[in-house]
């Protein structure tokens, strides 16, 4: 085969090298479900689907390794109130095949569930966030991949007032992911 047979063609990117290095920075969104439980009552309320986005960025450790923070936040416009349900995370992404762009997702971080009135009033609690979920990053350039997933997100508080309750949500995102390197 001659060299102009192996040319890229005009107009393609060639993309070499597959792994994962340098910095990530990742951008999503999605729909949530979430439902509350509280600790003298029967379960969980029913889910409520509304819309998600999240951020998150951090460093690749090895190819089967990336750490990094994520902010994740479900949003529900009610009337003249806005109810949310957010997780700042320090989360672990470990690839079990480092051929693939298949992970699984793990991390804990602070969860706060707040009510923002018209007129600038909110309130809201406090507590401890947990986070499991999976993913898939589909390369659609050297630095560019696309990345559905799915979290399963849990919150925990101490209420001061009412006794301690539980926030749940699961995620069904979809993200752009961004690397540094080539």
């Amino acid at each position: 085969m001659d060299a102009a047979a192996q040319k890229t063609p005009e107009g393609l990117v060639e993309v070499r090298d597959g792994g994962r290095h340098g910095f990530w920075l990742g951008v999503g969104v999605g729909a949530g479900g979430e439902s509350f439980g509280v600790q003298s009552g029967p379960g969980y309320s029913d889910v409520l689907y509304r819309p998600t986005i999240s951020v998150r960025l951090g460093g690749t450790v090895s190819q089967h390794l990336r750490l990094g923070g994520e902010v994740l936040s479900w949003i529900n416009e009610n009337g003249p109130a806005v109810e949310s349900l957010s997780s700042a995370l320090f989360v672990a992404q470990v690839y079990p095949i480092a051929s693939t762009g298949f992970y699984l997702k793990g991390g804990v971080g602070i969860g706060r569930n707040a009510v923002q009135f018209e007129g600038g009033f909110d309130t809201g609690d406090t507590g401890f966030a947990g986070l499991v979920g999976a993913g898939y990053e589909l390369r659609l350039g050297r630095r560019i991949y696309l990345n559905p997933v799915i979290d399963f997100v849990g919150h925990s508080y101490s209420d001061r007032f009412d006794g301690s309750y539980k926030e749940r949500l699961v995620n069904f995102g979809l993200g752009i992911l961004l690397q540094t390197g080539s």
